[in-house]
């Protein structure tokens, strides 16, 4: 094999593989959005009554490169559960507290509510117990004294001072304050029947139209960016937020002030994260605007920074311990892929320089150079392998994790349960394929190195035995 044919197999291959690494590098392919599983209203179909349909933002990756990725979010229209609560949890302090809250000998204890007047408590005076007034949420207080007869001194009882009989006759209430207030004050539940929006209103509470009743909160308002309603209707098909409250509005829902520059988008035209002096992301500054007039957010990955960044929902998850280890894992596995495709195209450069060598110093050293080339193509090789499964570990995580009550908001895991094509609305894109045929061009330059090296043996007898038959006869 003479020198011109060794040169021409290595250099092809590892100039292939540089060419198709560069590109991949360069490119913002690695990912593209697959339109047909993003749902439309018409393709939504409610299977029963427990359905309906809600208006949410979905995130769809217009682009991502190495370093950067823009991302898109859409407001569409996607099944949920009519029973999800979209109000408000209690805080984690509160929570456990709550959860440990011990009543005294003088207190009775409420079984799974609160109390009526002090909600942020499970335990009312002994002596509000059976008295035919309701005061725990769960009327766990009047429930027991209902099912036994003789727990009431008489049946023909006489209601307190400012209170009246309800229609079943077993419980008291005040009527011009509790009816129609969002809180059930009657065994029966007859005091939160035939609620409308202006019997809600002289109560001070906006009204709730899908569940026909009124919101709990006293001093509640459509429109003002506070969710008072387990349904969010009080918060949707709002043209403008209601004068006074702090609430924006966006795609047709005010949300309150609170969710300006909180690094989470709620706006489809980005408008709550834009102008913020402190955040990730270089959007805060300009705006990407494609041909299909959709707003994308771009946000950089620094390979310099070996701290992960804070989720600022952390405390929102069931788990915050569990949802930081993967935001962490994510992280490093994004790290991970960075520095090796990096790696990757340091060392072809470093392979295709070595053949240079070669034709320099092929008389003085012909094996050296042979050898940086397959050392150089053999760590270019792993580091393109593990920069690449790195990749497709990121997307099965990202997969597996989205259904995961511990690492995944509760109203992402509804929404991708009901939708389940919103699972696959991102997808590999070209560049991931070129890098796939970089790694393959360089596995080939790395068996056709060691070819060679083998055939050095017999080509450097030839040239020895050819310099012996031209010397001349003394």
């Amino acid at each position: 094999m003479n020198h011109f044919v060794r040169l021409l197999l290595l250099f092809t291959p590892s100039l292939a593989a540089l060419g198709l690494l560069g590109i991949a590098f360069a490119t913002n392919w690695w990912t593209i959005p697959l339109e047909r599983n993003i749902p439309t209203e018409d393709s939504l179909k409610q299977s029963s009554n427990d359905e309906r349909i809600y208006s949410t933002l979905i995130r769809i990756p217009l682009s991502r490169g190495l370093l950067t990725e823009c991302v898109a979010y859409r407001n569409v229209k996607v099944l949920i559960s009519s029973a999800y609560d979209f109000r408000p949890e209690l805080s984690r302090d509160q929570a456990a507290k709550l959860a440990h809250e011990n009543c005294t000998v003088n207190q009775f204890t409420c079984e799974t509510g609160f109390s009526i007047v002090r909600p942020l408590t499970r335990c009312i005076d002994r002596r509000q117990k059976c008295n035919r007034i309701v005061d725990c949420e769960d009327k766990s207080d009047e429930i027991s004294c209902a099912e036994n007869p003789n727990a009431h001194n008489n049946e023909f009882f006489n209601c307190p001072t400012g209170y009246s009989k309800c229609q079943d006759g077993k419980s008291c209430y005040r009527k011009a304050e509790q009816t129609c207030d969002g809180v059930f004050n009657c065994m029966d539940k007859s005091d939160e029947q035939n609620c409308n929006d202006e019997k809600c209103q002289q109560n001070k509470h906006v009204y709730c139209p899908r569940e026909g009743t009124c919101a709990r909160k006293e001093n509640s308002k459509r429109c003002d960016g506070i969710v008072d309603c387990a349904d969010n209707s009080d918060e949707e098909n709002c043209s403008q937020c209601t004068s006074g409250s702090s609430g924006f509005p966006c795609d047709s829902k005010c949300f309150p002030v609170e969710s300006k520059c909180d690094g989470v988008v709620h706006c489809s035209d980005l408008s709550d994260e834009i102008d913020c002096k402190e955040y990730t992301t270089t959007s805060n500054y300009q705006k990407k605007i494609y041909d299909n007039n959709q707003y994308c957010m771009e946000q950089r990955f620094d390979p310099f920074r070996f701290t992960p960044p804070n989720d600022s929902l952390i405390e929102s998850y069931s788990n915050p311990t569990k949802r930081m280890s993967y935001v962490h894992l994510d992280y490093w596995l994004h790290l991970i892929v960075v520095y090796g495709i990096i790696g990757g195209l340091i060392f072809l450069l470093f392979a295709v320089l070595s053949l240079f060598f070669f034709g320099c110093c092929r008389r003085h050293c012909i094996c050296v150079p042979f050898y940086f080339y397959g050392f150089g193509m053999l760590l270019a090789w792993l580091l393109i392998s593990i920069a690449l499964i790195s990749f497709v570990l990121i997307w099965l995580f990202q997969k597996q994790n989205i259904l995961d009550d511990e690492t995944t908001l509760p109203l992402e895991i509804m929404i991708h349960e009901r939708n389940p094509m919103l699972r696959h609305v991102e997808f590999f894109g070209l560049s991931f394929w070129l890098a796939c045929g970089a790694a393959l061009a360089t596995f080939i330059g790395l068996l056709l190195s060691y070819c060679v090296c083998c055939t050095l043996g017999s080509a450097r007898a030839d040239d020895k035995e050819y310099e012996i038959m031209q010397m001349h006869n003394y």
